[in-house]
């Protein structure tokens, strides 16, 4: 996914879109085998783990000033992403937009190794940008699954669902005017996996 990204040019005005960038996300594209959300519980699937791309490529584009077309977070928290500021996305469903509203172009650069990925856009800064998260209210215990024997299964400890609002603060560097857009995240409870033996 991070190769099909790399070397996008978003023009004034152009919306870029994640899933029109690597779909089909399959075997035959080179997708294998990763942790995915099934159904509320962690399992495994082709095109796992692009919600790592997502969300870096996410974090990216409200860091360069970018109008969030679409976006929806995952339903549990995961601990490596930063709490109401992340993104997922499922073929058909679930996508990753935003608009480049700049008078120049954008230029999305990624670099990967297979621990880690870096998503640098190049243009014409025009804001400087602050995320302000709140803090984590309305806390939800998780529930047990149980997984039957024989299906595939990674047992987990779960984790509370919770409520979190983060604040964007942008600045306008030729005016120094200054605008907010605040979203509000509800998480479920990530449930506490348990494999039939």
């Amino acid at each position: 996914a991070a190769e099909q990204v790399n070397g996008t040019i978003v023009k004034p005005g152009e919306t870029f879109s994640l899933n029109a960038a690597t779909l089909p996300r399959n075997a035959a594209n080179g997708y294998v085998e990763a942790g995915v959300i099934d159904d509320g519980a962690p399992s495994r699937g082709i095109g796992g783990g692009t919600s790592q791309v997502a969300t870096t490529l996410y974090n990216a584009a409200y860091f360069a000033g970018m109008v969030d077309v679409e976006h929806k977070e995952h339903s549990f928290y995961i601990s490596r992403y930063p709490a109401g500021r992340e993104a997922t996305v499922v073929a058909g469903a679930i996508d990753l937009r935003f608009r480049n509203d700049n008078p120049t172009g954008v230029l999305i650069q990624t670099t990967w190794t297979p621990s880690t990925i870096t998503v640098r856009m190049y243009g014409t800064k025009r804001y400087e940008v602050t995320s302000t998260p709140g803090p984590r209210t309305n806390p939800t215990q998780p529930q047990t699954v149980t997984i039957p024997k024989g299906k595939p299964c990674s047992p987990t400890q779960g984790g509370p669902g919770f409520t979190i609002t983060d604040t964007r603060t942008l600045r306008e560097i030729s005016t120094g005017q200054t605008r907010t857009e605040t979203r509000t995240v509800r998480y479920n409870p990530s449930p506490i996996v348990v494999c039939e033996q």
